[in-house]
């Protein structure tokens, strides 16, 4: 009986290709992500190592400044500002430097003051320029108090530190706008909280400006922060959040 011949077969594994699920995109996407964290620890490492002054300004720009234009500004017609009055500019392209000119002087003016005659204060005073006009944030200190614990009654070095700034400023066109703040410890009583004592120590400040020689007129508004914008948002205790901060407001003047 022949030997029957057996077939030859054949099989051949089609290898699946693993691009699909395992190519190089995942890679960007890794990359891309350790860029985003090294630019974010870069940012937490600058915000560590800067001054508080620093850390004020910055939180200031973020709180006021808007990119919104036109109808979105409110009815301006270039760019506006969250608080206040909004500064217009105008299509005249000296507005800008004007802004900057007076916000220049006022500077000037508030620096001398300090030098001359607040020199035991230059702890206690943060100046500085925002896109309202000129901010000055007259802090507490402990063993320098402005206002007498827990009431809105000046103490001594607060009448002599609002005196020295009144003439840096009350014979300027600017309008001026006052702040309280105070720190978080609670005020002990029910119908009366940071936000009155704030309130009635931004208004204490408010009559002692007028009576050392401010226009009343020039007093745009009295504003109640209590504790809910700190100067060191980290010790929220700290006796540097308890202050009166006064805005110097830089308007370009109407003819």
């Amino acid at each position: 009986m022949p030997k029957q011949e057996q077939p030859i077969i054949i099989k051949r594994i089609k290898k699946a290709g693993h691009g699909g699920h395992h190519g190089g995109a995942w890679k960007v996407a890794y990359a891309d992500f350790v860029t985003a964290m090294m630019a974010l620890f870069l940012v937490l490492w600058l915000i560590a190592v800067m001054s508080t002054a620093s850390k004020k300004a910055l939180a200031e720009y973020f709180r006021s400044f808007t990119i919104f234009q036109g109808r979105e500004a409110g009815g301006a017609t270039g760019i506006s500002i969250m608080q206040g009055t909004p500064i217009k500019l105008e299509k005249d392209p000296g507005s800008l430097k004007l802004v900057k000119d007076i916000q220049d002087k006022l500077m000037e003016a508030i620096n001398k003051i300090i030098e001359q005659k607040l020199s035991e204060f230059k702890e206690q005073i943060l100046v500085f320029t925002t896109n309202d006009g000129v901010r000055i944030e007259l802090t507490e200190k402990i063993g320098t108090p402005i206002f007498e614990l827990g009431k809105d009654v000046l103490s001594p070095k607060g009448e002599e530190a609002l005196i020295a700034l009144t003439e840096a400023f009350k014979n300027m066109p600017n309008n001026i706008a006052i702040e309280g703040h105070t720190d978080s410890r609670q005020y002990p009583g029910e119908n009366y909280t940071n936000w009155e004592l704030a309130a009635d120590r931004a208004n204490a400040a408010r009559r002692a400006i007028i009576k050392y020689g401010l226009d009343s007129k020039r007093i745009t508004k009295v504003t109640s922060f209590a504790d809910v914008m700190p100067i060191n948002p980290n010790d929220v205790y700290d006796a540097i959040n308890r202050r009166i901060s006064i805005l110097i407001e830089a308007k370009k003047e109407v003819n």
